[in-house]
């Protein structure tokens, strides 16, 4: 969890703390690796007790956690403090309590046993804690077991069960084509193996998440729910849907009033339909789809202490670490705040798109009325009915900005704004990593690559679960989208004005590979000596083979789409320009991963 503190100059108080919690972490970091994690027992039996699976999970966890609450804490403060100088709230005398409340956590732990440094968080610990993990979607769910242990899907989620491996691997696309005798694809119909096929062809994004969400719920005691308040959408919006999603004080104002200029602005926006009287859900005013999770989430927060949204593009990074040390650490543990959300990742920060609100709404986790009282109930209505642009109930920014308009100005002492990715939300979130659809840039994150980030995360997390009990090496956390591959980028940022819009003349092809961007692509060419130059393809599929690396080539000609480069040769080393032409300069990328289903581009 690498982030930056925005905030004004630490007081020499606060230096001090920070300085005693490193020192606390450091010393248990020594004791962790003196004594190596009691043999917790062989979980691959056909009987694996999850209590057991996850007691040999927290145990080889050791005090990775702390560092990880030690800022959010840290960042937590910040936030607060940033949002008092813009007069949204907060005291800088909070700070100082929360590194108090973080140093009671983080001595409890250090002095726990070692053989489960993190227990008070596992077993009925987590059961009395009543937390609940919540996933909205209308897409069907994928039946599974994880091999040789209880982890498995409901009965409700359908029959029988994909058995999922750490080679396991989808067959084919979301959606893909019937068997033969065109009875996979029909729920019910055909042999076993050709449900399991059609299961495994509606294998995309929503499932990979839902499946790892679930077994992670599984571990800790959590109650899971996939709801689907909006199983049947309409296309465009109707005068009826119009006025029935307008706040009661907007319906008599003129310049709301339905008219044939709204009709074709709204005629291509999908529409969830109001919830009957007699839905379990219900009531719910007629939406854009976002919408719809606020009726789950209100129904949830009726019946459970601790919820945890997420949306259906965002998946637990470590299932062996608990959720109470964060709810505790964000203020939401007893119920003194209400929300804990992160802030917006670009591109809509970037551009400044104000529409978006302070916070991102694919992750949010909320305390309970049982906890909280009435007043979260209370929030979450008036979230349902923000008096704004009704035009936004159903269009983009859909219910995020009211999340910020609406609960966050109206509550300021009972929301915990976290930076993006410490530890919720964005592409680079430490514990709860949301695979957002937009990005900055390619060469940092690309969201084409969703899908098989997805089922990689997936493969790892089972991997955690069949490690051998007498494993001491520390557990891999699931983020297959970290730039971990670091290339040579000399020359690499030169010429880019002249080599745009060309392809090579008469080439002799050295290889084709995966690259994130030109300069990856540049860096691959630099690692091999044969290389004499490489083209990138940057108008293909991200995932297709867009990096040609070259043997010779006689020139360029134009090709939009293309950019093509000779390597440039060194100079040396040396004092001055020619020293540093040089020098190699290194750049960091993410391995860009073969595409999950189907071809990878023109050939």
């Amino acid at each position: 969890c690498a982030c930056e503190a925005e905030a004004a100059r630490p007081s020499p108080a606060f230096k001090l703390k920070n300085w005693l919690w490193k020192l606390l972490v450091r010393a248990a970091t020594a004791l962790g690796r003196a004594g190596a994690p009691a043999d917790a027992g062989d979980v691959r039996g056909d009987a694996a007790s999850l209590s057991t699976l996850r007691s040999r999970l927290l145990s080889q966890s050791t005090v990775r956690l702390l560092p990880l609450l030690q800022r959010v804490v840290a960042h937590a403060a910040a936030a607060e403090r940033a949002d008092a100088a813009v007069g949204l709230g907060g005291e800088a005398a909070e700070a100082e309590e929360k590194m108090a409340l973080f140093g009671l956590i983080q001595l409890k732990a250090i002095l726990a046993s070692q053989r489960e440094p993190l227990a008070r968080w596992g077993g009925e610990a987590a059961a009395a804690l009543d937390v609940a993990i919540l996933m909205v979607d209308s897409r069907p769910p994928f039946a599974y077991e994880v091999g040789g242990t209880t982890l498995r899907s409901p009965e409700e989620w359908g029959l029988p069960r994909s058995v999922l491996s750490e080679r396991w691997r989808p067959t084919a696309a979301h959606g893909g084509g019937p068997a033969p005798n065109g009875n996979a694809g029909v729920e019910g119909k055909g042999t076993p193996e050709e449900v399991l096929q059609s299961r495994t062809e509606k294998m995309g994004t929503f499932q990979l998440a839902l499946v790892t969400n679930h077994i992670y719920a599984q571990l800790h005691g959590y109650r899971f729910y996939l709801e689907n308040p909006c199983p049947h959408l309409h296309i465009g919006v109707t005068e009826a849907d119009w006025n029935d999603a307008l706040e009661p004080s907007q319906r008599s104002e003129p310049k709301w009033a339905w008219r044939e200029g709204m009709q074709q602005y709204t005629n291509r926006d999908p529409v969830c339909p109001g919830l009957p009287a007699d839905h379990r859900l219900s009531p719910f005013p007629p939406r854009g789809p976002p919408w719809a999770k606020l009726a789950a989430i209100r129904y949830l927060l009726r019946r459970h202490a601790h919820l945890a949204y997420i949306d259906s593009d965002v998946f637990v990074t470590e299932v062996w670490q608990p959720l109470p040390p964060l709810l505790e650490a964000t203020g939401l543990l007893r119920g003194e705040r209400w929300i804990a959300a992160a802030e917006e990742f670009p591109p809509q920060k970037l551009r400044r798109d104000t529409r978006a609100g302070l916070a991102n709404s694919g992750v949010l986790l909320l305390a309970g009325a049982p906890i909280a009282g009435a007043g979260i109930l209370r929030a979450i209505e008036e979230w349902i009915w923000p008096v704004g642009n009704p035009t936004w109930s159903f269009k983009w920014p859909f219910e995020q900005n009211a999340l910020t308009t609406v609960v966050f100005r109206r509550y300021p002492r009972r929301y915990t704004l976290l930076k993006p990715g410490c530890p919720l939300n964005s592409p680079f979130g430490a514990l709860l990593r949301h695979l957002v659809g937009g990005t900055p840039h390619r060469a940092v994150y690309h969201p084409d690559h969703r899908t098989a980030w997805l089922a990689e995360a997936l493969r790892c997390t089972i991997r955690a679960l069949n490690r051998s009990a007498d494993s001491h090496a520390p557990l891999e956390r699931c983020t297959p989208n970290e730039e971990r591959f670091e290339l040579d980028s000399h020359g690499c940022g030169e010429g880019d004005k002249d080599s745009l819009h060309t392809t090579p003349l008469s080439p002799s092809v050295l290889g084709r590979l995966r690259a994130a961007d030109a300069e990856a692509c540049c860096g691959l060419c630099n690692a091999d000596e044969a290389c004499a130059g490489w083209t990138f393809l940057w108008k293909w599929p991200a995932s297709a083979l867009n990096c040609v690396l070259l043997e010779a080539f006689e020139g360029v000609t134009h090709y939009e789409g293309r950019v093509t480069r000779a390597k440039l040769p060194r100079t040396g080393g040396g004092a001055g320009a020619a020293g540093a032409a040089g020098a190699a300069q290194q750049t960091r990328t993410y391995i860009v991963p073969p595409p999950l289903f189907g071809a990878t581009g023109p050939s």
